[in-house]
């Protein structure tokens, strides 16, 4: 013990003085065989020490863009401070504003928040953390779960989505976490504990896509997402808060009571508690109020790989009709009957989820609901676009992979009544396509791509 001692600077000096010495060796003795064991003393919340929780939450928010000055956090900071963490549920936040070196850890209490610098937990994250860095993601979980274990994880991306395109903005490092990367960071997790993140909440737009669902699919068992937006909450005033799309003590408050939830009677829950519409107190030249934070999903990520299956020859079919012989009756029929536009009759329009540039300002995305798209294919009366028996097994596979959906009906607030829960990425104008989608998990194995270029020679 006294050898390994002196290997430190300043017990090594102590050390050298035999009277020191003497000394540092009682207390040692005293400590190592007295009837209070100091280390256990000191620190009784400990890994070591710490019972295994039901739930721990890791939410990851980053705010490094312009949601910080919204003050969308810390509103809903304050709802989960209702709540608080127990000895069944614990809630930990890595939070990074737009403030230079501002990232903090959080231990969330009931009335109350832990607040520590991140260089004071690890010297090595630093006082400033790049939250679009996949490795910054995946060290945070498997710290938090280390520290904090618990027989479930609950992830919680809170950022601006793009669907396929991306998450989790990090303007100061001018960055953001493409859903390869997240895929990237939760296999690191498993690898490290030795065990997948259960349940993973996209606070975030556009998310509930069937592309970023197939990217992480094998690496959680659940995700939640919206199709169209998801609208954050919002701080009025001191004490004034406009609550989003997820109210946080309505979401962990029956957790809270009800500690053996399983994870997927969580992400049904999670779907039911979710608030319909949000604030709205953005700007116009923000949102655009027609397309509405209405619709949320509960998606089992075991089941993706059967409908991606299924998807694909989908994709084949079509881009056998637009390539083949009458291809531009085929063609027309899919623009006009079957995508048509928010403008169109609904009988001939797939539901969109699209209206408003991307928060990178790149244009916009052109998302469609995956099974009003497979209603309205199903409708084509001038020429069969593909094989009903095709259509059948999209829509078994996404039935089995969507839990549990819900849509808003308020036509005055904006709605999309024919959301099923999952969307599909179709834009069918060339100067709408990004080759960027090709470095896909679901376009390099499936046909859709090519499906999508097809479309855009014509």
């Amino acid at each position: 013990m006294l050898e390994r001692l002196r290997e430190l600077p300043i017990l090594g000096k102590l050390l050298s003085r035999p009277i020191l010495a003497a000394l540092i060796a009682f207390v040692i003795i005293i400590a190592a065989f007295g009837s209070v064991s100091l280390s256990q003393y000191s620190v009784p919340d400990s890994p070591e020490t710490r019972e295994t929780a039901q739930w721990l939450t890791v939410h990851y928010v980053s705010m490094d863009n312009n949601l910080d000055a919204f003050g969308e956090w810390q509103a809903d900071l304050n709802s989960l401070e209702m709540i608080g963490s127990t000895p069944e549920g614990q809630h930990i936040a890595l939070y990074d504003g737009d403030e230079d070196g501002d990232t903090v850890v959080q231990y969330v209490l009931e009335g109350g928040v832990e607040e520590t610098p991140t260089d004071q937990m690890d010297q090595g994250w630093g006082a400033e953390m790049n939250l679009g860095d996949p490795e910054t993601l995946s060290a945070f979980i498997v710290w938090a779960a280390t520290e904090y274990p618990a027989e479930n994880i609950c992830l919680v991306l809170n950022n601006h989505g793009g669907g396929w395109f991306g998450i989790c903005w990090d303007d100061t490092d001018e960055d953001y976490l493409t859903p390869g990367e997240v895929a990237e960071a939760l296999e690191a997790v498993e690898y490290s504990l030795g065990r997948q993140v259960n349940v993973i909440i996209t606070y975030a737009c556009l998310m509930a896509s069937i592309e970023f669902a197939y990217e992480i699919s094998g690496h959680a068992d659940y995700l939640i997402g919206s199709e169209t937006f998801s609208w954050g909450s919002e701080v009025l005033g001191p004490d004034e808060y406009l609550i989003g799309n997820y109210p946080f003590d309505a979401i962990w408050g029956p957790v809270k009571d009800e500690p053996g939830m399983t994870p997927k009677e969580f992400a049904i829950h999670v779907v039911d508690a979710f608030q319909m519409y949000g604030p709205w107190n953005a700007p116009e030249m923000l949102v655009y109020r027609d397309y509405s934070s209405d619709t949320v999903s509960a998606i089992d990520l075991d089941a993706i790989p059967a409908l991606v299956m299924a998807v694909d020859k989908l994709g084949l079919e079509l881009e056998r009709s637009v390539t083949s012989i009458g291809k531009t009756v085929s063609h027309a029929q899919l623009i006009n009957r079957v995508i048509g536009s928010p403008q169109s009759p609904e009988e001939y329009c797939t539901e969109s989820f699209s209206g408003q540039p991307d928060y990178i300002g790149q244009g916009t995305f052109v998302n469609y609901d995956l099974l009003d798209l497979v209603e309205q294919l199903d409708k084509c009366d001038i020429r069969g676009l593909c094989e009903d028996r095709t259509l059948d097994e999209v829509r078994a596979a996404a039935g089995a992979a969507i839990l549990a959906e819900r849509h808003g009906t308020d036509e005055s607030l904006g709605h999309h009544v024919d959301a099923h829960g999952l969307s599909i990425w179709l834009p069918y104008r060339s100067t709408a396509y990004r080759d960027s989608y090709e470095t896909t998990a679901f376009a390099q194995d499936t046909s859709w791509d090519e499906f999508l270029k097809a479309v855009n020679v014509l």
